[in-house]
């Protein structure tokens, strides 16, 4: 080092001609991306595209997928030097569907993922080869368990009879205006909960309700913020803040010591009652105590396992149901038109509606299996996930040499971004249209839901990896959204702003502010 600084010392000139040089080339660069007028990132000298990352903090999904509409789908995105962040981002459904699915064993989460978002521990979301294969069999089984899934449908069903609706009906009756992402938050929280424990948290109680977010809830929030945070810094950078405790790494040793208390407390409790046989209790967490024990396992790693396993399914149908709730009720609420037709098809299933009490007044609350034939709902609903996906990207790692598709050559270890919510707004992927919210895309001639392919909507991933729980998500989405809609009308407050937030899951940066009417009409028919 003391050579270097002597050579610079007796030469200054090749530190002025090195300063030139890079000064230069950054001017060169500016022009020619101002002649341009291109929104793809300029890979600076040194500090590669990182600009674009802090100028667009707070909208980098939006200013994201204007490069991508500008590059042709795909552009590398290159991180400041030495310090790596370089990443292969895209929003082609062929490159998709080649390494999700045609390819599948070519790529992983990568040397990083399972770090970065260590809060899941070793379960199904970050696990790979051998580990994900036990796992995901384990998964699939509990979830097609009809034990299983009528528990879930039949608490989703029960909370938003005891809780939602109550909750709306008194937010109407006051005349106050609602912050709804909130609501569904606590509601999802309330389902989940219940889902994986057997037990009643009542957040969105109304006498919990105007209390803090609970702490568990907020917990979960923050990893997710924390994780978004790892993905679009250098992991040296993030990996000193851990190491120093400071920042939103503190935050975030913080939120996973808050779960860890709460989770083993719950599985600790479990253990120290009966236990069940399989399928004998349908939550979550007895669905895998039962499940036989690998005699290999010791009793740390037994609770690591649930722990991870009830960690994995809280992030998914906690934080994303809750997402595509308030996504959905802001694309109601200013597309009146669409809300119209749903109310409409939801008056013809009134009969089979089951009805529950709110402040007195009649309500009603849909059953899984009479929404089946809600095909305008079940559009609106996919239109809404097109647009709005909860989990806005995908991340995989190339474990050899390959090409894309298109042609791209990719180097072993190359990481790749699938931005999720770019491809629902490209219009070589869903037509001139695609930046419209218009449910009849999804319906065809006669009526009937159209089906997609997973590597065109990959709302809920593509391949191997797709959500086991897709069809409960849906019915989650379904049941809550037409509860709502046919007891009550949702307007947006005026002049409040909704946009996404940079986060792992696509939440809403200033909630979603709407008053609430009682719809006294729907039930004068």
């Amino acid at each position: 080092m003391g050579a270097f600084r002597t050579f610079l010392i007796s030469y200054p000139e090749f530190l002025l001609a090195t300063f030139c040089f890079l000064s230069l080339a950054a001017l060169r660069l500016a022009l020619q991306w101002r002649a341009a007028g291109s929104n793809v990132p300029v890979n600076w000298p040194v500090v590669g595209m990182l600009p674009f990352v802090l100028t667009n903090l707070g909208h980098l999904l939006d200013a994201a997928t204007a490069a991508l509409r500008d590059s042709g789908s795909s552009f590398a995105f290159r991180g400041p030097w030495l310090v790596g962040g370089d990443y292969l981002v895209t929003c082609d459904p062929a490159a998709v569907h080649h390494c999700l699915a045609a390819n599948f064993s070519g790529y992983d989460k990568g040397r990083d993922f399972a770090e970065m978002f260590d809060v899941a521990g070793s379960g199904l979301l970050v696990s790979e080869t051998a580990s994900w294969t036990r796992q995901r069999q384990v998964v699939a089984t509990v979830f097609a368990a009809p034990a299983f899934r009528s528990f879930v449908v039949s608490t989703i069903e029960r909370q938003t009879a005891r809780l939602q609706v109550p909750f709306l009906d008194h937010a109407a009756a006051a005349g106050r205006a609602v912050e709804l992402e909130d609501v569904f938050m606590r509601f999802s929280l309330d389902v989940s909960y219940a889902v994986v424990f057997a037990a009643d948290l009542d957040s969105l109680s109304l006498q919990a309700a105007d209390a803090p977010y609970p702490p568990f809830g907020q917990a979960t929030r923050m990893a997710g913020e924390a994780v978004m945070f790892r993905h679009i810094v250098p992991a040296r950078w993030w990996k000193l803040l851990r190491w120093l405790n400071v920042g939103i790494e503190r935050r975030y040793a913080e939120a996973k010591a808050v779960l860890d208390e709460f989770l083993y407390h719950e599985i600790g409790e479990r253990k120290a009652g009966s236990p069940p046989l399989l399928g004998e209790g349908g939550d979550l967490l007895s669905m895998y105590m039962a499940w036989p024990r690998d005699p290999a396992m010791t009793d740390r790693q037994r609770g690591e396992f649930l722990r991870d396993a009830a960690v994995g399914y809280m992030f998914a149908a906690k934080d994303l149901v809750a997402a595509a709730l308030t996504w959905f009720f802001y694309m109601i609420c200013t597309h009146p038109h669409v809300e119209a037709k749903i109310l409409h098809e939801l008056k013809s299933l009134r009969a089979n509606s089951t009805s529950c009490g709110g402040s007195g007044k009649p309500a009603a609350v849909f059953d899984c299996d009479t929404l089946r034939s809600a095909s305008y709902l079940h559009a609106a609903v996919l239109e809404a996930l097109r647009l709005h996906p909860p989990a806005p990207f995908e991340e995989k790692e190339a474990r050899e040499d390959d090409v894309l598709p298109d042609g791209t050559t990719v180097t072993k270890g190359t990481r790749i971004l699938f931005c999720i919510y770019a491809m629902g707004r490209i219009e070589g992927i869903w037509g001139e249209d695609c930046r419209e919210y218009r449910p009849e895309r999804w319906l065809s001639g006669s009526g009937r839901v159209r089906h997609q392919p997973s590597y065109k909507f990959a709302a809920f991933n593509s391949g191997p990896r797709s959500c086991l729980g897709k069809d409960l998500g849906l019915s989650n989405l379904k049941i809550a959204a037409a509860a709502i809609i046919y007891n009550f009308r949702v307007e947006l407050v005026d002049g409040h702003v909704v946009e996404p937030t940079d986060s792992v899951v696509l939440h809403t940066r200033n909630g979603l502010m709407v008053r609430v009417k009682r719809r006294e009409a729907a039930f004068d028919d």
